[in-house]
């Protein structure tokens, strides 16, 4: 298995969301989680890194789930792969 890790930054109402609809995506496993970030100093925004495990396609597929859903202000980025754990 292929881990990546994919940020999410936005709004603080989305972020569960967000990792949910990751961790629930076919052929994806969520592995870890940091605590979420509030880079702009406001807890109405949030960074969250998650790592997953699964191959480059299911993780895209997943990643365009989340865009599909989030609001606008909001941004989904998957690294480049790592090796697994």
């Amino acid at each position: 298995m292929t881990s990546h890790q994919v940020t999410y930054q936005g709004p603080s109402s989305f972020a569960v969301r967000a990792a949910a609809l990751l961790a629930d995506a076919d052929g994806v496993e969520l592995t870890s989680a940091t605590p979420p970030e509030h880079p702009s100093g406001s807890d109405a925004t949030v960074l969250l890194t998650l790592l997953v495990e699964g191959t480059a396609g299911a993780v895209g597929v997943a990643a365009d789930s989340i865009r599909v859903a989030m609001p606008p202000e909001a941004t989904v980025t998957v690294d480049e792969p790592v090796d697994g754990p």
